[in-house]
């Protein structure tokens, strides 16, 4: 097959990190792969000696971007065109409209509404990839037929985690004790403040809250003010925080808005029991005794908190482990999203 990738996105996330799977997965596979993204952003910068070819478009000139790839796709054949985050589906719907030539793939890994008529209720588009079935769930309400929808996980490289020990990982961030963490960029809807009211209500004075992620240092003034400073550590932005994970004895998923956490397939993969909220994906992962699921407030976190503690981790870890081994990492991702391709183009 020859596929089409249009992402327009300039920072590096959970998505753009996706697409770096799919990519280097389908090449292996075979398949010839073109990347239409903005020159030197991450996603060139990771891809560029994978063997994809690239077109670049400015993502803060949608409608010339447009029109470019239009004329790009008048001299290029390809089978199938898979369209990531916002700009990148205007993009690639404006480059479609009135072609049939190309099977038009919309990636969808958002809980956000599907408000956009002319973006997901065109005609023009063939498919939608939710990256999980509360995403799926959520565009069916907002009148996406679910027969234009199919659902591939997000998946991590496992090749990454090679090498990776939890006792290296305790001994060189210093972590004793019962070690809970959280890992995610500070957001309101992340869910770190109740988190820390949660882990005050514990009161375990031999247990430490680890904090990773971009303006998690915005949490200092409420980790002072609830008299908790000698036992949270805040260790902000990391590129290798699954290598901090490797050292959690649990992973703490506070969120109050989740389509799918890439963390939580890193600890499945890395040994580290879970336990998340109850919304979006995450009963998803952490269903069927995979981890241990509380509603987001501060008392039931707390509770799952000390029940994780008491509880039979090993088996916890293996069905994770082996539920992950099926269904999330990334050979079995792009084997996923193959058939869904080759199901649409038959």
């Amino acid at each position: 097959m020859k596929i089409l990738n249009v992402e327009s996105a300039t920072n590096f996330s959970g998505g753009v990190n996706q697409l770096i799977i799919n990519v280097k997965g389908l090449i292996e596979k075979g398949h010839e792969v073109t990347v239409a993204c903005v020159e030197d952003s991450p996603v060139h910068r990771a891809l560029k000696d994978s063997g994809a070819d690239f077109f670049f478009i400015d993502e803060d000139k949608v409608y010339k971007s447009a029109f470019q790839l239009r004329e790009f796709l008048r001299q290029h054949d390809f089978d199938i065109v898979h369209t990531h985050h916002s700009k990148g589906h205007t993009i690639g719907l404006l480059s479609l409209l009135f072609r049939r030539k190309e099977k038009l793939v919309v990636q969808r890994s958002v809980l956000f509404p599907t408000t956009n008529v002319f973006k997901y209720l065109n005609p023009r588009v063939d498919l939608f990839i939710a990256n999980s079935y509360a995403v799926k769930d959520v565009m069916q309400r907002h009148f996406v037929s679910s027969k234009k929808i199919r659902v591939v996980y997000s998946a991590v490289d496992e090749s990454k985690l090679e090498g990776i020990n939890r006792k290296e990982a305790r001994r060189e961030f210093g972590f004793e004790g019962n070690v809970f963490g959280i890992v995610g960029n500070y957001s309101s809807f992340k869910g770190h403040d109740i988190a820390i009211e949660a882990f005050k209500k514990l009161n375990l004075k031999d247990s430490t809250l680890v904090l990773v992620g971009s303006d998690t240092e915005k949490l200092d003034g409420l980790v002072s003010d609830l008299g908790i400073a000698d036992r949270v550590r805040i260790l902000g932005f990391r590129k290798d925080a699954y290598r901090i994970i490797a050292g959690f004895d649990v992973l703490v998923i506070p969120s109050l808005r989740e389509s799918f956490p890439n963390v939580a397939i890193e600890a499945f993969l890395l040994g580290v029991p879970v336990i998340g909220t109850n919304v979006g994906g995450i009963p998803e992962l952490l269903g069927d005794g995979r981890g241990i699921i509380a509603n987001p407030t501060a008392d039931d976190l707390a509770k799952a908190m000390m029940d994780m503690i008491v509880a039979d981790r090993d088996e916890i870890k293996k069905r994770a482990l082996e539920f992950a081994k099926q269904n999330l990492t990334a050979e079995r991702k792009v084997e996923r999203l193959i058939k869904v391709y080759e199901e649409l183009l038959s």
